[in-house]
């Protein structure tokens, strides 16, 4: 009897807890939702290169605070269908904030990202979102048609950045390669890259040709693929088998030439951008294995050199020469027009750009000579050596500089060279201009060029087209 009413009380008493914990509200279900996902804005990162940022805000299901708590979250970002970012945390309470930040960012392209947050009592979220980052072109616009520039060292290699000691291409070579300077690149727009190499192209031994020379273009690098490219501040690369710019030999491996295998992707880093009217420059540099360094520059639109080849003659008007201890001064002296008049011999010499990057100076049989030179008085007289025009010349102008390269080549008075006047100094191998201005009216062009010779000298020159 005693044992039954010792059960009956422990049944009494657990009834009561019953009771005591429901309040009597037996048939109301407990609820316990999924915690809920907000996802904020992207901030930053639908660039590449960008740092990638983005806020979340968590909160736990609908529980009164009595059932879970925010216990883990984690997140994947794909492209493509692989990742390429994921992460995880545990969280705490029943709301937080979480950042999702990727250092650098992502390359250009389309991504998913995918959320999941679970609660303490295992309940689960999901939430996705897709994304696309940008292209980072810098201001500096490629798209378009370029060509290799048909100057002397439009290529040159050297067994360090920058370096012309083994070799770099004359402007003789500009001529006798002229079926490669005339091959096209061309950035599009929407990434895609394209060669036109024409007919004809440079080969050399490697690709199978007797000898090196112009021919046929031949695959993979004649230009029949599907290429693509990337372009950030720094870098171009070229995507596509066969794909190239300057010498086809040439990728990151090294040269095909030595046995580098042909490269489906190439790297060039970016040098040098300039623009100046409607002419754009660009200098490409690679390096071809260890030790080995190639640079190629390239130009679009029309040549600076187009501006300057044709004959031209100092201008016969008063001021054509000047001289003053400052850049466009004529403070010390400058020629009157009579001066025209009695320099004649002068004023009909011809300089002459050629396009292949040759100078010539046609002076006829007499010229302007002043006593450095051997005579006994300023005045006309037989041209004297090395500023008679006999010698062998070739010229490099980039818009903002002309230099003349052949011990006499000169514009205007020889005796104004960099170091100096002649004959206080040697007679150089070459002498640079800065090139003022170039005009064109009417089909007459107009060059004013200065120089400094030597410190706090300066002579300015004024050419007319002739």
């Amino acid at each position: 009897m005693r044992k039954s009413i010792l059960q009956m009380s422990a049944l009494a008493l657990l009834a009561a807890m019953v009771w005591a914990c429901d309040n009597g509200y037996t048939d109301v279900p407990v609820v316990d939702t999924p915690p809920v996902i907000a996802l904020g804005p992207i901030t930053s990162g639908l660039t590449e290169g960008q740092d990638f940022k983005m806020e979340v805000d968590l909160s736990d299901g609908i529980d009164e605070g009595r059932i879970s708590t925010l216990a883990n979250f984690s997140y994947t970002i794909t492209k493509g269908g692989a990742t390429v970012n994921s992460g995880s945390q545990d969280l705490t309470g029943d709301s937080q904030k979480v950042t999702i930040e990727v250092k650098g960012g992502f390359d250009p392209g389309d991504y998913n990202l995918d959320i999941k947050v679970k609660d303490s009592n295992g309940n689960e979220s999901i939430e996705n979102i897709s994304f696309r980052v940008a292209s980072a072109r810098p201001a500096f616009d490629i798209s378009g048609v370029w060509t290799m520039e048909p100057i002397a060292g439009a290529m040159k290699v050297g067994p360090a950045p920058g370096s012309s000691e083994w070799w770099q291409n004359s402007a003789g070579d500009v001529a006798a390669r002229a079926c490669f300077f005339d091959d096209k690149y061309t950035f599009n727009a929407n990434g895609s890259f394209s060669m036109d190499l024409g007919d004809q192209t440079w080969l050399e031994t490697w690709q199978g040709v007797a000898a090196d020379g112009c021919g046929t273009p031949r695959a993979p690098f004649n230009g029949s693929g599907n290429y693509t490219y990337t372009y950030t501040s720094t870098t171009l690369t070229l995507i596509g088998t066969g794909a190239h710019i300057g010498l086809s030999k040439v990728n990151n491996a090294g040269e095909i030439s030595n046995g580098a295998a042909i490269a489906n992707q190439i790297a060039y880093t970016i040098v040098e951008q300039t623009q100046q009217g409607n002419t754009r420059r660009m200098t490409l540099r690679i390096q071809a294995g260890s030790g080995v360094w190639w640079d190629f520059k390239l130009i679009s639109g029309p040549p600076a050199t187009a501006a300057i080849v044709g004959n031209w003659k100092m201008e016969p008007v008063e001021g054509a020469l000047s001289v003053g201890p400052s850049a466009g001064s004529r403070e010390w002296w400058f020629n009157t027009a009579a001066d025209v008049a009695t320099r004649a011999c002068f004023f009909d010499d011809v300089y002459t750009f050629a396009e292949n990057g040759t100078f010539s100076i046609n002076m006829g049989e007499q010229t302007w000579l002043e006593g450095w030179q051997g005579v006994a008085a300023d005045g006309c007289g037989a041209p004297k050596a090395p500023h008679n025009g006999a010698g062998s010349y070739t010229y490099a102008y980039d818009g903002a500089t002309l230099r003349l390269v052949g011990q006499g080549a000169h514009v205007g008075l020889p005796k104004a060279v960099n170091a100096g006047e002649l004959p206080n100094v040697a007679v150089p191998s070459d002498v640079t201009y800065q090139v003022v201005s170039i005009t064109e009216t009417a089909g007459v062009k107009r060059m004013t060029v200065q120089i400094q010779a030597g410190t706090g000298v300066w002579w300015t020159f004024k050419l007319i087209s002739a």
